[in-house]
């Protein structure tokens, strides 16, 4: 039987310092076809689980600013794992507008069982990941480039596991173009994802 991972304080994290590039604009800042934009609907996702608090990565007001600027996604992790002192983390990027709380539920009991990296099958977010010394040591060296500098890299050199897709659907589609923005549907009124409508 596994051992429990017990973590002092696992926290939500939404990537959001990407530069947006093929999008034209800031992604965390479209708004969503539920409400508000983005980025709100990424906290509001992360504040329904039973987590610490939730920390936004990227320059922008109240957010954690890398501490190392253009290091990617793990540059963002590198930070917020410096600045909060978390255990772990529940991480999505802001541009999956279609995550449900579902998917994020079981990623979290399956990481706090197991104490691996958790991610769905090819699909490296949404990510939970222990902000252990191995896992530190790492990020610091890909931040400071004696390391290679990917998410993948991240999770090989870890021993992540990859969790089955149990539902169907394009929830963990990314949305990085305006074509991409302008095909996004409106998720599915699930119960999982009606709270997302009343707040």
């Amino acid at each position: 039987m596994a051992r429990a991972f017990v973590s002092k304080s696992t926290i939500g994290v939404v990537l959001a310092g990407g530069r947006s590039s093929r999008m034209g604009r800031d992604k965390a800042l479209l708004a969503h076809p539920q409400q508000g934009n983005f980025l709100q609907h990424a906290e509001a996702l992360l504040s329904e689980l039973p987590l610490e608090k939730v920390v936004t990565s990227g320059a922008r007001p109240g957010a954690i600013e890398d501490l190392v600027p253009e290091r990617g996604p793990l540059g963002g992790l590198y930070s917020v794992a410096l600045t909060t002192g978390a255990d772990s983390a529940l991480v999505i990027p802001v541009d999956m507008p279609l995550l449900g709380r579902e998917h994020l539920a079981e990623l979290l009991a399956e990481g706090q069982t197991s104490g691996r990296p958790c991610y769905f099958e090819k699909f490296f977010f949404p990510l939970w990941l222990p902000l252990n010394g191995d896992c530190l040591d790492y990020l610091r060296r890909a931040v400071e480039g004696s390391a290679r500098n990917s998410v993948g890299a991240l999770l090989r050199h870890l021993g992540a596991k990859s969790i089955p897709i149990k539902s169907a659907g394009d929830w963990h589609r990314n949305i990085n173009t305006p074509a991409d923005y302008l095909g996004l549907s409106t998720p599915d009124k699930t119960p999982e994802n009606s709270f997302l409508r009343d707040h």
